[in-house]
């Protein structure tokens, strides 16, 4: 007799990967790749360990698992702007501040996608530049779509260094005492308003 899946069946497999996820997500950003273990995620998951491997391989599967779902959350943030502005100036705009404070008000994601997924292993990073790719494509395809005044001679340049700045602010920003630091959301409008000079030259 074949084994057939049932809608249920698959939420709850599904429900099950998300609790493994969400508390590799809240272990790497706390602790960091190194430090973070199978076994510390499975504990924090309340899971085990057979159920970790029923759906990844090992640390560096679920870490590549969190980054990607962690690079389509700001991928989203992106489009989201992008198609709430008809002016694609005011959509960067709009972009810029809505990722720099998801990521502000996310640090342990922020520090997964900024800096713990820097040179890990060459999946990792072939993950991650894929995720800066992706992103910064989708700022591209902005910059392409503006007015004169604000086109570039490279879109596809103009982008990453639009996004290498908001993540670097961002970095930047978390790493100042919270006492002292201006708000989020100041920053996130100065962030905005610097790349929308520079996307103006």
């Amino acid at each position: 007799m074949v084994y057939r899946k049932t809608p249920a069946a698959a939420v709850r497999k599904e429900a099950r990967r998300k609790l493994i996820l969400d508390a590799a997500t809240q272990l790497f950003g706390d602790c960091g790749y190194h430090a973070a273990t199978v076994p510390m995620i499975v504990a924090e998951a309340h899971s085990s360990i057979g159920s970790f491997y029923a759906h990844f391989r090992n640390k560096e599967d679920v870490f590549a698992a969190v980054l990607e779902t962690l690079g389509e959350k700001v991928s989203e943030l992106i489009r989201q702007a992008k198609a709430s502005q008809p002016d694609p100036l005011h959509g960067i705009r709009c972009a810029v501040e809505s990722v720099f404070l998801y990521l502000a008000q996310n640090p342990q994601e922020a520090r997964i996608l900024i800096v713990e997924s820097s040179g890990l292993t060459p999946r990792l990073e072939q993950v991650r530049r894929g995720l800066i790719g992706q992103h910064t494509g989708l700022v591209s395809q902005m910059l392409e779509l503006g007015p004169v005044s604000c086109s570039q001679e490279d879109p596809a340049t103009a982008a990453r260094c639009l996004v290498g700045s908001v993540f670097e602010s961002l970095y930047n920003w978390l790493e100042q005492n919270p006492a002292n630091r201006p708000s989020a959301e100041k920053t996130a409008r100065a962030v905005a308003d610097y790349n929308a000079r520079a996307i103006r030259c």
